[in-house]
């Protein structure tokens, strides 16, 4: 179906133009607001433009010229400045949807410098003839989409990655293939920790014998003396989890350590640390001056993962207790305690429900609960335990803001009060945005 010389009204946090055509709307790929075209729609409400008119201010070049066909970013064809527009925007809408008015809501932070921001990268491994592609899935397939100098990832990790390609030609080490079975090398990671300038490469192959290791790892650590440690992860399922069980350090201590606010953090294969550094230290500073700590105060952290949040606050209240269920990143919590001198946060390992509902049995209810969950957001159960304790003040991190809308729903339906929320833009270019946002019983 044809739609003739209709005009973009907004933008979603897809990067995709919403068009209103008389009772329907329809969403359109590469349209800003302001924009018309011509518009043909495909299985009802998805559009492609046939004839565009005229060209918004707001529209840049993108500088990735794989743009187009890969899924990592949705947001480069539009200025810095709307990009945090449409984001704010966006959690607006999901707190909306919700039925949810905070006192006060904050735009959304962005960057100074919103490119070159991760300090992870992640380069999936693949052929083509007689090349060795590296980049990234394009978006609904498993297609490799070549990114030689991915715009939005750490420079020096560009060109690890770039020159591994090269030694794995050299020293005749073959991707593995899924279809076939055959080949060796999955996927490459680079972290890089910009405070310590430490750099660790993480090679993922699909068995553990590695022929030609040794003399890869020589001529990789020639071309970039500043790599600290590299890991060999064996993976050798089929899945679309990148990391196996099996580690081996063929080089340095296994792991880099990066500072946060002042805190050291020790970094490993598998360790989950946010990947926008500058962005991270907004963002807890944020949580933090909406948390407003006193030295008294008993915080708890849940999913609290490796202690960032935990070991941070330390400092500034009596006690922490840490809870989270993933043991591996318990030990690591525990150990970048120690290395932080940090002796009054108490770590627990198991369910936040649980421990809140043992908490609860004791007499203590924390001052402050600062939850920080993954996209799926809160465990229902943890929510209505935290209604039971009916801590003082809530302080929710979430990479989500739909999740977000949905468990402050419940807050707010039992007698709490959204008191702020502000986004924070940790993922310059993509579609995804931080939200904090804090929750209290009484007048903060």
């Amino acid at each position: 179906m044809l739609l003739e010389k209709i005009r973009c009204v907004r933008l979603n946090v897809a990067g995709d133009g919403i068009v209103p055509a008389g009772p329907k709307t329809y969403y359109v790929s590469d349209l800003l607001p302001g924009e018309t075209a011509d518009i043909n729609v495909e299985n009802g409400v998805n559009g492609h433009i046939v004839r565009r008119y005229d060209v918004s201010p707001r529209r840049v070049k993108p500088r990735c010229p794989q743009y187009d066909i890969c899924g990592g970013c949705s947001l480069q064809h539009v200025d810095y400045e709307e990009q945090l527009s449409v984001k704010t925007a966006y959690v607006q809408e999901c707190l909306s949807a919700a039925g949810l008015v905070p006192e006060a809501f904050i735009p959304c932070i962005g960057m100074k410098d919103p490119w070159n921001y991760r300090s992870k990268i992640q380069m999936a491994i693949s052929e083509k003839g007689k090349r060795i592609l590296a980049g990234f899935y394009e978006e609904n397939t498993r297609k490799i989409v070549n990114a030689d100098a991915c715009d939005i990832q750490d420079r020096q990790a560009n060109a690890i990655v770039h020159d591994c390609k090269q030694l794995f030609i050299k020293h005749n080490i073959d991707p593995y293939r899924d279809d076939k079975g055959t080949g060796l090398i999955r996927h490459v990671l680079v972290k890089t920790a910009a405070a310590t300038g430490q750099i660790l490469v993480v090679l993922v192959t699909a068995t553990e014998v590695f022929p030609g290791r040794n003399n890869f790892v020589t001529d990789l650590r020639a071309a970039h003396p500043e790599i600290t440690s590299i890991v060999q992860n064996v993976n050798p399922r089929i899945t679309p989890v990148v990391l196996g069980d099996l580690e081996r350090v063929i080089y340095g201590k296994g792991y880099i350590e990066d500072v946060l606010m002042g805190k050291r953090f020790r970094i490993g294969a598998k360790t989950f640390f946010q990947v926008n550094p500058k962005q991270t230290e907004v963002l807890y500073r944020k949580a933090i001056e909406f948390a407003k700590p006193k030295a008294t105060d008993i915080v708890v952290d849940a999913y609290s993962g490796v202690g960032t949040i935990a070991i941070i606050l330390s400092d500034l209240v009596a006690k922490v207790h840490a809870i989270e269920i993933n043991p591996a990143s318990v030990k690591s919590a525990m150990q970048n305690a120690w290395l932080n001198g940090v002796k009054n946060v108490e770590f627990h390992q198991g369910d936040a429900v649980h421990f809140i509902g043992a908490v609860a049995k004791e007499g203590i209810i924390p001052d402050i609960v600062v939850v920080d969950p993954p996209r799926q957001g809160l465990d229902p159960a943890f929510v209505n335990a935290l209604i039971g304790v009916k801590p003082p003040k809530i302080v929710y991190i979430s990479c989500d803001p739909s999740t977000l809308a949905r468990d402050v729903k419940q807050f707010v339906a039992n007698g709490y009060a959204l008191r702020r929320v502000q986004p924070v833009d940790m993922f310059c270019q993509t579609a995804h945005v931080e939200t904090i946002g804090l929750l209290s019983m009484t007048t903060v």
